[in-house]
């Protein structure tokens, strides 16, 4: 058996150009015979825009959410889920409070989303209503100037994609679930796929990875390289 684990964002969805929906077409193609699994920040809901078929795992929130074949929460993840937002409540919502500052003051008129899952924050989460991208460069680097000059670096992380900035538990990290789920599988070989740079760490647990030929997962920024070490 073949395990394809998939970040279907940049990859199957938002393509929204002829090169991407191409890759996006051709990804669909050549993984139509492996036991395809979502390492996604989406959850069950927002998964199901994306235009392939999962019925294996799948691991949703950054890997706050570990599914079986029937749709049925994993206990164990689930369990170390818990304990990882119950350690992360006051941190969080430290952030929810520094986020929304930081777009008043400065003016930028960024929506802030907070997600909850098992009755918890989750989630703080950024993004421009016309997407543009200014706003959430000049919030990152505030927040991040946020984190590094206080005393919850060691608790959060924050992470930045095309269209969205999320401040989240640091323990909280999707290559934790992927490597937990495979000591769950029998699987023979094992492919990684994504074109964000934030998932290159999932995609090194895998036998093979692939990345999209427009992706810049293999050249991160500075900010990034150091929010790693």
């Amino acid at each position: 058996m073949i395990a394809a684990f998939l970040n279907p964002e940049g990859t199957l969805l938002h393509a929204g150009s002829d090169e991407l929906d191409r890759v996006a077409s051709g990804l669909s193609s050549l993984l139509r015979a492996a036991e395809l699994i979502p390492v996604t920040a989406l959850d069950e809901e927002a998964l199901l825009n994306v235009p392939a078929a999962f019925t294996s795992w799948q691991v949703l929130l950054h890997g706050a959410v570990l599914l079986d074949p029937d749709g049925v929460e994993d206990p164990a993840w689930r369990r170390l889920t818990v304990e990882t937002l119950d350690a992360a409540q006051g941190a969080l919502e430290l952030a929810a409070q520094a986020a929304g500052h930081v777009s008043a003051l400065a003016q930028l008129d960024l929506d802030l989303t907070r997600t909850e899952r098992h009755g918890r924050l989750l989630r703080v989460e950024l993004r421009h209503p016309y997407g543009l991208p200014r706003p959430l460069d000049q919030a990152e680097r505030d927040l991040r100037d946020w984190l590094a000059d206080g005393p919850l670096r060691d608790t959060l992380r924050l992470e930045r994609t095309p269209d969205a900035l999320r401040l989240l538990p640091r323990d909280l990290r999707p290559e934790l679930a992927v490597n937990y789920l495979l000591s769950q599988l029998d699987a023979e070989f094992t492919l990684g796929v994504s074109a964000l740079p934030g998932d290159a760490a999932f995609l090194a647990l895998c036998d093979y990875a692939m990345v999209p030929g427009s992706a810049d997962l293999l050249d991160p920024t500075p900010a990034e390289r150091d929010d790693e070490e």
